[in-house]
């Protein structure tokens, strides 16, 4: 069970009780999906405070040894109540996405309650996937292969970038998913050179345009992440080498993907090709990230980190080589790290695609 390796890990590190504000944190160890919760976790119990809008619906679906605490006025002062209650004379808070403003209600509510600095054991956790997590985000990336596939047949010269972009968001919701899992990227011809470009409303695709599409599915509370570069009408000379030189560096990354490898060395890997080739000034953005509930999650795949890659662990792979004023490249895959190398999760393919 989530929670209790999450206590036993707290109370190895004499950080309990633990206080959690993230809402994926929370949804990640008692199933909750709505959008106003706390969670306080200590050894023998733990305790989720909301209001009444979510009672019946929490109290239904909270795991063992978890006590729905009704908020019916200010949080701090529920936390208190249930605080003193058990005796407790500090708190421990998760770092990673506790709001300022929340952390001074806190300060002032809690009385004499010290607070501590509590590190981000949730997100830490988080890192390697159970079978379950696994089986939704294998089937999240097909169903983005899927999307990939309907786009080459869709896109066409004389269409709009958001054309494009709402029929990302009709496949998907159409296919089983909720939304997308985050605002898609459609960049085409020299829009294409700036890697989170924002989609236009009224920029039509031309012929000879290298279309840039980034995208994921929000599937089953998981979400999904790709980028492929494709290509309307021609490519020409430059466009093709810079393809060329990326998928190279993507795929040698990936080859590279293991159980151990350091975050900057699988970085490196990627970096040095396109350094090499003369385009290190044009990749400036990380190789890639950790994907599950949140798109974007420990580990950062960047340049000198020291994270370690660990087994059952799903991270983007997503170089790119941006020229301004003249397009870009881009191309992204999930990838699981297994045992003893990776499983690619994304099937799409790395052939340059000519619409």
């Amino acid at each position: 069970m989530r929670l209790a390796r999450l206590v036993r890990q707290l109370g190895r590190e004499g950080k309990l009780p633990y206080f959690i504000s993230s809402l994926p944190n929370i949804d990640y160890l008692t199933g909750f999906k709505g959008s106003y919760a706390y969670l306080v976790v200590d050894r023998k119990r733990s305790y989720f405070i909301s209001d009444s809008r979510y009672e019946e619906y929490a109290t239904s679906i909270l795991p063992a040894g978890v006590e729905f605490c009704l908020q019916k006025n200010d949080f701090a002062g529920s936390i208190k109540a249930v605080l003193d209650r058990a005796g407790v004379k500090r708190l421990y808070l998760e770092e990673h996405a506790l709001p300022l403003s929340t952390y001074h209600m806190l300060r002032e509510g809690l009385g004499r309650i010290k607070l501590e600095r509590g590190g981000d054991a949730v997100n830490t956790l988080r890192v390697v996937k159970d079978d379950e997590e696994i089986a939704i985000l294998k089937e999240a990336a097909a169903i983005t292969d899927r999307c990939m596939e309907r786009l080459t047949e869709f896109i066409r010269p004389g269409l709009t970038e958001w054309d494009v972009a709402n029929e990302i968001e009709n496949f998907y919701r159409t296919n089983g998913c909720r939304k997308t899992s985050f605002t898609s990227i459609v960049a085409s011809g020299a829009g294409a050179s700036m890697p989170h470009y924002v989609t236009s409303l009224e920029k039509t695709i031309e012929s000879g345009d290298a279309v840039l599409v980034d995208m994921g599915c929000h599937y089953r509370g998981y979400n999904s992440d790709l980028t492929r570069t494709v290509f309307v009408g021609s490519v020409d000379d430059r466009m093709r080498e810079i393809y060329g030189i990326v998928r190279e560096a993507q795929e040698r990354a990936v080859a590279a993907v293991r159980p151990g490898i350091t975050a900057g060395k699988l970085d490196s890997v990627a970096r040095d090709i396109i350094r090499k080739r003369g385009y290190g000034d044009f990749f400036g953005h990380s190789l890639g990230h950790g994907v599950g509930l949140d798109v974007h999650e420990l580990p950062a795949i960047r340049p000198k980190g020291t994270f370690k890659l660990k087994k059952n662990s799903v991270i983007t792979v997503e170089p790119g080589i941006y020229l301004p004023g003249k397009g870009g490249v881009r191309i992204e895959d999930m990838v699981l790290v297994t045992a003893s190398g990776n499983e690619v999760l994304s099937k799409f393919t790395k052939d340059i695609v000519v619409i």
